[in-house]
């Protein structure tokens, strides 16, 4: 008999419907009865962001072989347990740095340098008016953008604003050679001297929060905050108190805790702060890269060795 694989969220049709001829493939929601009465009885799962698959669902899945996360992280996955009971943790770290980096980049420039087209006609003096309140305050080779996590997507976004001019720090917790021009620096010299900063780190727990009031003081008062990593690196109360504070300050959110966030959520209705629903890894080549997670859970259904394996 096919093995029996359980997809929980959608997948670009093409991988969906790669895996449905190889396996006995059932794609139903993780909150679904549905869900519930075919657990025992997997040998596969695959999931994206929104499945958590906790020790009380390892213990459900009995004959569960694989667990395949259609995503560059494994957080909401407990990948110790699963190693624990012969399970495998497949997943596609490389799948969507350049989509996360294009979003970054195309944010940031965009708050960097407002550009305001012309949508009504304007007599003489309403034209220079709007050609002065054009005037950006800083070129990009003029701009500091600071980068906190230099994995693949720090380091990607690193290497292509170097490109474009501008000067780029980073940190991270590892001993990374500096390569493009970039520079390697401690947090608070990041925090202090840069116009933009960006944070790229996982989602271990000593990482919750890790944005908060003593670190948004040592930023600039007028600078760039950008999140596409985890909402839960952000304390939302600090951010907006910090926000309101500083209100040239500016913070571009694509990520955040919880998902979605509701009309109490601390940084909703804030000015200065522009919120994405979760989108920085929305093109279609990465979306698809990341539902190619299928070849490598098919592979350890067939007693392969996958291409990306998670471990604790």
């Amino acid at each position: 008999m096919a093995p029996l694989v359980i997809q929980t969220e959608n997948l670009p049709e093409e991988c969906s419907d790669w895996l449905a001829e190889r396996v006995d493939l059932h794609i139903c929601p993780h909150d679904s009865l549905r869900f519930k009465e075919l657990l025992p009885r997997a040998d596969g799962l695959v999931i994206r962001t929104y499945t958590t698959v906790d020790l009380s669902m390892i213990q459900m899945a009995n004959n569960l072989k694989v667990v395949g996360r259609a995503g560059v992280g494994v957080d909401n996955i407990d990948v110790q347990s699963c190693n624990q009971n012969n399970i495998q943790v497949v997943y596609t770290p490389d799948a969507n740095s350049e989509a996360v980096v294009e979003f970054v980049l195309s944010t940031m420039l965009a708050t960097l340098r407002p550009i305001h087209k012309i949508t009504t006609p304007l007599d003489i003096d309403e034209w220079k008016l709007h050609r002065d309140a054009s005037v950006s305050a800083r070129q990009f080779n003029e701009t500091t953008l600071g980068i906190i996590g230099y994995g693949r997507v720090g380091s990607r976004l690193g290497k292509v604003a170097r490109g474009i001019g501008f000067r780029v720090l980073y940190f991270d917790i590892r001993e990374i050679e500096e390569e493009f021009g970039c520079q390697f620096v401690d947090m608070k010299t990041l925090l202090r001297e840069s116009n933009v900063v960006s944070i790229h780190v996982d989602g271990r727990p000593e990482n919750n929060n890790l944005m908060n009031t003593s670190v948004f003081a040592e930023m600039k008062n007028d600078s760039i905050f950008i999140n596409t990593s985890r909402g839960s690196v952000v304390h939302p109360h600090d951010l907006a108190t910090h926000l309101t504070k500083n209100t040239q300050a500016f913070a571009i959110l694509d990520v955040h805790d919880p998902e979605p966030f509701t009309t109490n959520y601390p940084l909703f209705g804030i000015d200065n702060a522009n919120l994405y629903p979760h989108i920085a890894a929305k093109t279609a080549t990465a979306m698809k890269n990341m539902g190619w997670v299928v070849k490598d859970v098919e592979a350890v259904l067939r007693g392969e060795k996958p291409k990306h394996e998670a471990n604790p």
